[in-house]
């Protein structure tokens, strides 16, 4: 996670706007991608979950022009995929960035803090993102080796249309 978010740090356009819903990666993210402007990144402060791909797409919507990245967590994303959707139809300048772990992380560390040893249900290990991403109009791009990494970043930042990038994180 740490060396996605370097190279996000270093790749990304100066005015671009972060939508985060990354919740397990925060640290990371706030160690190589800190708030330095007024509306240059918006978070939820409630600790909801499933808001990140339509928080990107509504910024997106409302500031045309700078590129909108939404950070998102895989088990986040889950909520409410079929947001991808109409950022391909709208074709909005959104690179979402599908933080993959393979579980719903934020959930099982959690548990404990509820009194659960085991949380049923969070682990995520065949998911699709970049079908999903297909099957809802937009481009994607899967990246499991960190040598990928910066290439297929560019690549989705420099698109004038939406476009999902799946990174594989342990």
């Amino acid at each position: 996670v740490a060396y996605l978010m370097q190279t996000l740090a270093e790749v990304r356009p100066p005015q671009s706007i972060i939508i985060e819903e990354a919740p397990s990666s925060r640290p990371a993210m706030q160690a190589y991608l800190p708030i330095d402007r007024s509306d240059g990144f918006y978070t939820c402060s409630s600790g909801g979950l499933g808001f990140g791909i339509p928080a990107a797409v509504g910024v997106a919507l409302a500031n045309p022009g700078p590129k909108v990245i939404g950070l998102i967590g895989d088990g986040s994303s889950m909520y409410a995929i079929q947001g991808l959707w109409t950022a391909g139809q709208f074709q909005l300048p959104i690179t979402f960035v599908i933080i993959r772990n393979g579980r719903y992380q934020a959930l099982e560390e959690f548990g404990p803090h509820f009194g659960l040893s085991h949380t049923l249900g969070t682990k995520l290990p065949a998911l699709d993102f970049v079908a999903l991403a297909t099957g809802h109009g937009i481009e994607g791009r899967r990246v499991d080796r960190p040598d990928a990494l910066e290439g297929v970043l560019r690549n989705a930042l420099s698109a004038e249309q939406p476009m999902l990038v799946e990174v594989a994180v342990t």
